[in-house]
């Protein structure tokens, strides 16, 4: 993720939550199991969600899809 931020900075924002110290967001983006990744649009809007280990490489396509 650090990779993503350093690479991606102006465009996109890595924000990580730490959901045993704050289940109620968990829960309101059905987040079950860990790892996840959310990805969302500028409104908000989830556009494409991963369960697990998520490399860098499998991520760059996402986004470049998405049109980063």
């Amino acid at each position: 993720m650090d990779k993503l931020t350093k690479n991606y900075g102006q465009k996109l924002e890595v924000i990580f939550v730490d959901v045993r110290e704050y289940p109620d967001i968990a829960k309101n983006w059905g987040v079950y199991v860990i790892p996840v990744q959310v990805f969302l649009d500028k409104n908000g809007k989830e556009i494409h969600r991963h369960v697990g280990y998520y490399p860098y490489e499998e991520i760059t396509p996402v986004l470049k899809k998405i049109g980063l």
